[in-house]
């Protein structure tokens, strides 16, 4: 029987900062900020489990729907991570990238963007994936566009190419909080991801639970099908 690869990339749906708040009788945009130290706790140990990229699911199309107040704590949030945080990743030899429509978010949280792209594109100790009003129909709707407007060969390997990660293989894909679905997130790409469910709420999930994820990623056998 075959052990596992090592894993290369991981996906996150960080679930459960406004419940975690909550829990602790403080404000939403508290939990928000809590979630930003849990992130930079697991982007360190996935850098010392040598994984190559972590794609976090921070803000989904869906999400605009929320009061105005918690989009805007949101927003405030990546301007947050900005000034507080980047110098942390830069130094850790983290480089970020962003997928989703970034085009409807505020100028400010744009340029905030912009800045953690030029500041770090020539680091590769990790590629940090930050999906912003990001959807997975949108995201397989452009890709097949694009592959029309392109005229080249509609093909699994063209098609996966196309979409926002492109062709990277998803090997882990984890969702804290509890709830057991995929939330439009990242669907033409996870087709052979092995999933794992944490109930922990994502500012409660420490590295140990991430390090138990990849440990049990190694025994578990991935056939593909065959």
């Amino acid at each position: 029987y075959n052990l596992m690869p090592e894993p290369k990339t991981v996906a996150i749906i960080m679930d459960g900062n406004r419940r975690w708040a909550k829990k602790n009788n403080l404000p939403i945009p508290s939990g928000h900020r809590k979630g930003i130290e849990s992130l930079i706790e697991i982007v360190k140990t996935a850098k010392k489990s040598k994984i190559e990229r972590l794609i976090v699911y921070a803000f989904s199309t869906e999400n605009w729907s929320r009061d105005n107040f918690e989009v805007n704590a949101l927003m405030n949030l990546i301007n947050f991570g900005v000034d507080v945080k980047l110098n942390e990743i830069k130094e850790n030899g983290i480089k970020l990238d962003f997928i989703g429509n970034l085009d409807d978010l505020p100028e400010k949280a744009q340029k905030g963007i912009d800045k953690c792209i030029r500041e770090t594109k020539d680091l590769t100790e990790l590629t940090l994936t930050v999906a912003l009003n990001y959807g997975a129909i949108s995201d397989i709707l452009k890709a097949a566009k694009t592959i029309n407007e392109k005229n080249i060969e509609l093909n699994e390997e063209n098609f996966l190419k196309a979409t926002q990660i492109g062709e990277q293989e998803v090997d882990i894909f984890i969702r804290t909080g509890g709830d057991k679905r995929l939330s439009n997130f990242l669907l033409a790409n996870i087709g052979y991801s092995e999933l794992f469910f944490s109930d922990k709420l994502w500012p409660e999930f420490s590295r140990n639970d991430f390090i138990q994820i990849l440990d049990e990623f190694k025994e578990r056998q991935r056939r593909f099908g065959k």
